[in-house]
């Protein structure tokens, strides 16, 4: 059970020092990515004002929930070494 806390952590440090880098690397993806959300936001209500489209897009944040099911696991892990 140790050795998954400590494989937890270093994938946690991992995961985040190659977020960081990759920010670092590429300094407008934040800008980027806004544009690109900001864009995708516009489309979806132009085409809620058309009525002729009878298409229905369903938004799954799949990778939010990955990411906030990593995050919590970790937290919760080393909650339970700290009290146990």
């Amino acid at each position: 059970m140790s050795d998954f806390i400590l494989y937890s952590i270093i994938a946690s440090l991992i995961l985040t020092l190659v977020a960081n880098l990759l920010l670092w690397i590429f300094p407008n993806a934040a800008t980027w990515f806004y544009r690109k959300l900001e864009q995708f936001a516009k489309q979806a209500r132009n085409e809620q004002q058309d009525e002729s489209t009878p298409r229905i897009r369903v938004y799954f944040p799949w990778k939010a929930m990955i990411i906030i099911s990593i995050v919590l696991t970790v937290l919760l892990n080393l909650i339970s070494l700290l009290m146990g």
